[in-house]
């Protein structure tokens, strides 16, 4: 006759082995695991991905909107800086200095005159506004933030097609403003990052 503890543990399964015990650890730990993967993806994309542009581009759009002649100013001393300088390859305008690399030489920099550090300072949170050559005619207003990445509202007059020029630049995310103007998400490839504002 078989003991009745040793009767319950047959109508069990039997007693419990240390294997099957260390399979079930296993596959709980690995769905823990797969778990904590899909939140630090999720959560990333919410505060660095596509998710975070759109409330960046919110942000910035309503800057934008807020601001638009201090825009339209800065870029316009901007035109004027290309046409006193025909050869520059690149243009880069800071709270303190307007630097201009032309081409075969070093980078020269003034101290912005009164008026230039003014229509600076009326656009909140810039960084650098930039012109270079090889952009035909756009002027970049750059805005690092807190951190990277970095935003860009970029002023065009040939009607680029704002989608197609940051998908061959290499940015994230674009989005169309009023006609002329777009903001641009960073470009998530340090390489082409360097590549397009060098």
């Amino acid at each position: 006759m078989i003991p009745s503890d040793a009767a319950g543990s047959q109508r069990r399964g039997g007693p419990r082995s240390p294997g099957r015990v260390l399979i079930v650890t296993l596959i709980v730990v690995a769905t823990l695991f797969l778990a904590f993967r899909v939140a630090v993806v999720l959560s990333t994309e919410a505060h660095v991905g596509s998710g975070f542009d759109d409330r960046r581009f919110d942000r910035l759009e309503t800057e934008f909107d807020r601001r638009q002649a201090a825009f339209a100013k800065a870029g316009a001393r901007m035109r004027e800086l290309a046409a006193a300088h025909p050869r520059a390859g690149r243009i880069g305008w800071s709270q303190a200095l307007i630097c201009v690399r032309e081409a075969g030489e070093a980078e020269a920099c003034k101290p912005t005159t009164p008026e230039d550090k003014a229509a600076y300072e009326a656009l909140p949170g810039a960084d650098v506004i930039v012109r270079q050559a090889k952009d035909d005619g756009r002027t970049f207003f750059r805005f690092y933030g807190d951190d990277p990445p970095r935003y860009t509202i970029m002023h065009v007059t040939d009607g680029t097609d704002v989608a197609a020029y940051a998908k061959e630049r290499g940015f994230r995310s674009s989005r169309a403003l009023k006609p002329g103007w777009a903001l641009l998400g960073p470009i998530p490839d340090e390489d082409r990052e360097d590549e397009q504002w060098q």
